[in-house]
């Protein structure tokens, strides 16, 4: 039933002056391996523009930034945690490069595995700050995962549940990790369909701001050609970024930014000063792109209450604001052809 509304006098009835709010932000973080460390900056330039994402979406590396995000740490403890992280492991890092001449068997026989592939989850058991939660549900900001469906051949989106192994499924690069298995399903890296899944950003919020780090396969003029995991990471990397621009055609975030790292190669994470210097420009262009945007976006907080007038005497209601929803839970996307 609805509220009545009277006004003593019709001349007493005033229509409310316009409220508006800042719009909501959904910011979308591509895969990229190695190269995904550029996603450090990203945040700083939020943090230092004083705004925080109201949405955020990420695929593999970009996953895993998301979630710290997400759970309440600032840009400088993710990339003061990458710093200790990295100095920790720097020499399996290296180690980690060093086999990629002779791939398998020197990756395996550097970790002493009988298995041919290394588990996500004990990856990210490593690598995640503590303050990261166990489950979405627990997150400051909502968070989308992506991780593909290796049978049906299709995106799959994380919501809630099990944050860790979303982000696990996520970063599933096959040839190096196995598959997660969730629900009967085998779930691998995210970037074999959506490298860049900026429309859940664009759902979920006035503006969507996409951040593109899987540049191109390294070119390096003193060698012959790319070695065997190098080929097999480049083809991914050459179907991501074909995956992006597809994308791209059909629909177009409110910001994209497109960060130069193709002069590193996936797995030099080791490198992750040269990457943060490289990536500089993309942060500053960030920042001038959405303070500009920002400052001439408004929303209106709510539909103006209409006056009411002898001539209209009837009950009158506000309208709740419309808001755009995201699903929640393990969900698949079908690809449009």
């Amino acid at each position: 039933m609805r509220k009545s509304i009277v006004t003593s006098k019709p001349s007493e009835a005033r229509l409310p002056a316009a409220v508006s709010r800042e719009p909501s932000i959904g910011l979308a973080l591509g895969g990229g391996g190695a190269r995904g460390l550029a996603h450090v900056l990203i945040l700083e330039a939020f943090d230092e523009l004083g705004i925080r994402p109201t949405f955020i979406t990420g695929t593999s590396i970009g996953a895993i930034y998301g979630a710290a995000y997400a759970a309440g740490l600032s840009a400088a403890l993710i990339r003061a945690h990458t710093e200790e992280i990295l100095a920790q492991r720097l020499d399996l890092a290296r180690n980690l490069i060093a086999a990629r001449s002779d791939p398998v068997q020197k990756l395996f026989r550097l970790f002493s595995l009988r298995s041919s592939l290394l588990k996500p989850e004990t990856l990210l058991e490593h690598i995640l700050p503590s303050r990261v939660p166990r489950r979405f549900e627990d997150l400051r900001i909502p968070l989308a995962v992506v991780a593909t469906d290796f049978y049906a051949q299709d995106s799959i989106v994380f919501t809630e549940g099990d944050l860790r192994q979303a982000i696990a499924a996520s970063i599933a690069l096959p040839v190096i990790f196995q598959p997660v298995i969730v629900n009967n399903r085998a779930l691998m890296d995210g970037g074999l369909v959506d490298p860049l899944p900026f429309d859940l950003a664009s759902a979920a919020a006035d503006i969507s701001v996409a951040v593109d780090v899987s540049g191109a396969p390294r070119s390096d003029p003193r060698e012959m050609g790319p070695g065997a995991v190098e080929a097999i990471v480049a083809c991914s990397q050459i179907l991501q970024r074909s995956l992006v621009r597809e994308k791209l055609k059909r629909q177009q975030p409110d910001i994209y930014i497109d960060v130069d790292v193709d002069a590193f190669h996936v797995l030099e994470f080791h490198r992750f000063r040269e990457i943060l210097a490289a990536a500089a420009p993309a942060k500053d262009l960030l920042k001038r792109k959405l303070d500009l945007l920002m400052a001439s976006h408004t929303v209106p907080a709510a539909e103006p209450v209409p006056a009411i007038t002898d001539q209209s005497p009837q009950a009158m209601e506000t309208p709740p604001p419309k808001r755009r929803r995201l699903s929640l839970g393990l969900k698949s996307r079908k690809r449009k052809e």
